[in-house]
């Protein structure tokens, strides 16, 4: 079976890759569910009383940067990125989730008076902490999960709500 794509236009900007709607459910769900079970997982970790940390992730207003920025970029990822096999496009988001972290993180350093050294490890130091609290594991698999439940962008059909992306996860 052959899947054609429709390109829409408006002005010089060229959608047509997948639906705007699974783009931007996709990219919800990879960084809400993943942000969540980061700071579940983080709190839990936290609340022991011989753990060498206090809640990091989400503690305060600057880190919600983070998933607004991941929001934007893996939606538009999505729409603007050619089609490409699912395995590639679970790699370039896995990538783009990570470097979105450093970044995010590293800019928030910064801007609190710290030296570009101090905020590249930094953001080191919240990714380690992102994988020991399993935030990263979890955005990386639901990517790999996510990228097949895309919409392609093609000819409108009738279809059941069962069939749309948010139906198949009922």
């Amino acid at each position: 079976m052959k899947v054609t794509f429709r390109k829409v236009t408006f002005g010089k900007v060229t959608f047509g890759k997948v639906t705007l709607g699974s783009a931007l459910f996709y990219a919800l769900n990879v960084t809400v569910s993943s942000s969540l079970i980061g700071l579940v997982v983080d709190k839990v970790l936290a609340s022991f009383e011989e753990g060498p940390w206090d809640p990091l992730l989400y503690g305060e207003r600057s880190d919600l940067i983070f998933p607004a920025a991941c929001l934007i970029v893996l939606t538009a990822a999505r729409l603007f990125l050619p089609p490409a096999p699912r395995w590639k496009a679970a790699i370039v988001d896995s990538s783009l989730y990570l470097l979105l972290l450093l970044a995010c993180y590293g800019a928030v350093l910064m801007t609190d008076g710290s030296n570009v050294g101090e905020a590249i490890g930094g953001a080191f130091s919240v990714a380690l902490m992102a994988l020991y609290t399993l935030q990263l594991p979890a955005a990386w698999a639901l990517i790999a999960w996510a990228t097949g439940h895309l919409a392609p962008a093609g000819p409108r059909r009738e279809q059941s709500p069962a069939a749309s992306p948010a139906g198949r996860l009922l």
